[in-house]
């Protein structure tokens, strides 16, 4: 029982009443792009936590099993209280230490770039984090969390952190020495050289004050990265920072830094790669023109996509792993094409017709020989496809032949 997945329909609904309340108020935070990409990130990350999770939890267990020091009953009020504020010391440090050296920051870096900030950006996780920072949590079997207890917690954490990420509520005073409160986050995610590897909390906030790492927010908060990804594409994004790593690697001509720059302090280069360019923040937010045609469309498959992973998550214990695989192939490709849409590509429209006819082919050959009592369902996934690509061609069609892009 994953409490983070569980409370997606949470998500979901403070996300609605955050726009509704930023129409209300002409404070708009939201671009499509932007929150669409945010959110298929979070569909990546649910795809790939399951065997990730197991780097944490096979030797948490073990650990547990064979060398813990302590027996807590987790029925006492205090062992819960205990854990949580546990699970969120360690958390502190698995934060603090991703973004302190080259290679973890790769794996953290995609919930930093957005250039907006709002509900939608805590979604936007790194698909691979948990590969990098369970390490962190071993501690806690040695001392005697038992598993279950653990993961709930954590959960728990997690979701806390989901309300922070907004730009609509101010400075809470007092509760500030205690929490992390939405400004002490935005803070967090600035790129203002006042605010870099500032407040790396996730629930409390006393951590930063008693390790150094606490800011206030003083000035505007600028939101990204300083070296900008650059793209909507939630499976690019995740690669960003360590194409950037490997460019430098292959580009220096001493084999030492070529080991050594990914364990070096977050930013640092070879020196005699230095004078390569890496991307700069401009003045303007990243942004690519698409036409306001496709926005509907967008939006259209980006609720189907949100569907499957919807049907993914409620079937992946049941299903064979070739059928979890291919609905998560389907899943990715229709993240792409919504990357390639949201950056106005060209390639949108032969990638975009392909993936919908291959779509449409797998859910009737899935209705009608592999699983012949879902024949319904797949009939009407296989009919929204094809109005997908109706509705695909009539807007190529109206562009004189592909030309919107």
């Amino acid at each position: 029982m994953n409490i983070a997945v569980m409370a997606f329909p949470l998500y979901i609904l403070l996300m609605l009443l955050e726009l509704a309340y930023e129409r209300y108020s002409g404070r708009p935070t939201y671009r499509l792009a932007d929150a669409s990409t945010s959110i298929n990130t979070a569909v990546l990350r649910v795809l790939l936590e399951g065997p990730l999770r197991l780097l944490l939890v096979v030797p948490y267990a073990w650990l547990y099993e064979h060398a813990r020091w302590f027996e807590w009953d987790a029925a006492l009020p205090w062992v819960w209280l205990f854990g949580f504020v546990a699970v969120d010391f360690c958390f502190y440090w698995a934060h603090r230490t991703l973004h302190r050296y080259n290679l973890l920051w790769g794996a953290h870096q995609p919930h930093h770039s957005s250039e907006d900030f709002n509900l939608s950006t805590a979604l936007r996780k790194g698909a691979l984090q948990t590969g990098f920072d369970w390490p962190f949590y071993l501690p806690l079997a040695v001392l005697g969390l038992p598993l279950p207890l653990f993961l709930l917690l954590l959960g728990v954490q997690l979701v806390y952190q989901f309300w922070i990420h907004t730009q609509h509520v101010g400075r809470l005073g007092w509760l500030e020495y205690l929490l992390i409160t939405p400004s002490l986050h935005r803070v967090h995610h600035g790129q203002n050289d006042a605010y870099i590897d500032k407040n790396h909390g996730g629930v409390f906030s006393f951590w930063d004050r008693l390790f150094g790492t606490h800011a206030e927010e003083r000035e505007p908060v600028r939101y990204g990265v300083t070296t900008p990804v650059g793209t909507f594409d939630p499976i690019r994004l995740q690669f960003s920072w360590w194409c950037l790593l490997w460019a430098d690697a292959l580009a220096t001509r001493c084999w030492w830094d070529k080991l050594r720059l990914w364990w070096m302090p977050t930013g640092w280069r070879p020196v005699d790669v230095r004078h390569r360019p890496w991307p700069q923040m401009g003045a303007e937010k990243f942004e690519r023109p698409y036409p306001a045609e496709l926005k509907a469309y967008a939006f259209v498959q980006f609720v189907l996509i949100n569907a499957l992973a919807l049907v993914f998550l409620a079937s992946v214990r049941q299903a064979a792993l070739w059928q979890a695989g291919l609905l998560v192939l389907v899943i990715l490709s229709g993240c792409v094409s919504l990357g390639l849409l949201f950056e106005g590509r060209r390639q949108l429209w032969r990638w975009e017709g392909v993936r919908l006819l291959a779509m449409a082919g797998l859910a009737l050959g899935w209705g009608v020989w592999l699983a012949s009592g879902q024949w319904l369902l797949a009939v009407l996934l296989a009919g929204l496809c094809v109005a997908s690509l109706l509705w695909l061609v009539l807007l190529g069609w109206r562009s004189r032949s592909g030309q919107l892009l």
